[in-house]
């Protein structure tokens, strides 16, 4: 008689306790596989590949559209300073953590014009497999990028690309659509 209620309140006490984790359980558990996006054309630029660009004078994002010439006049760049071209990882995007505390550090520099590279439909858990994929066109569309600084005055010297996890990845593959080398590359993997 005495172990019964001792049971019940048991169990009681562990579904009180589970009850705030299991949205973050079930949220884990996600396996819907028809959120993944394979591309499988090799054109840039692509819409889900989004550029934004942050400068010490105006700290907040503006998208960037590098068929237009004088996109980088209109957001603020400012081709005297330093660039530093940040790409995120796998289901990450460009505006959440750890990505904005590097994009922060680097406005409060003050020296520093900061293109933040947002792939985020392409690399959605659970779909690793299509995210690793999606890389060699992310790589090409910021090669671009790159490509377009250097074309409106930038100093390949004065560019850095900084990437996490597939973004470190990225930015060593970007290399091979440029007809030089990268100047610097800071990659970190977890």
């Amino acid at each position: 008689m005495f172990h019964t209620p001792i049971r019940v309140i048991t169990w009681v006490l562990v579904l009180f306790i589970v009850q705030d984790n299991l949205a973050t359980v079930w949220n884990a558990m996600d396996v819907r596989y028809w959120r993944c996006v394979l591309k499988k054309t090799n054109s840039c630029p692509d819409p889900d590949i989004k550029y934004f660009l942050y400068t010490p004078e105006n700290p907040h994002r503006k998208q960037l559209d590098i068929r237009n010439p004088n996109a980088l006049r209109y957001a603020g760049w400012d081709p005297g300073k330093r660039n530093v071209i940040i790409i995120h990882g796998f289901n990450e995007t460009e505006h959440k953590t750890p990505m904005s505390f590097i994009t922060r550090a680097y406005i409060e520099r003050g020296d520093y014009n900061v293109f933040t590279v947002d792939w985020e439909d392409l690399t959605k858990f659970p779909c690793y497999l299509s995210a690793l994929s999606n890389t060699r066109l992310v790589a090409q569309c910021s090669a671009k990028l790159y490509s377009h600084l250097t074309e409106h005055g930038a100093l390949a010297k004065k560019i850095t690309c900084v990437g996490h996890s597939l973004g470190a990845h990225i930015c060593g593959m970007m290399s091979n659509h440029l007809s030089f080398k990268l100047y610097r590359i800071i990659g970190t993997l977890s």
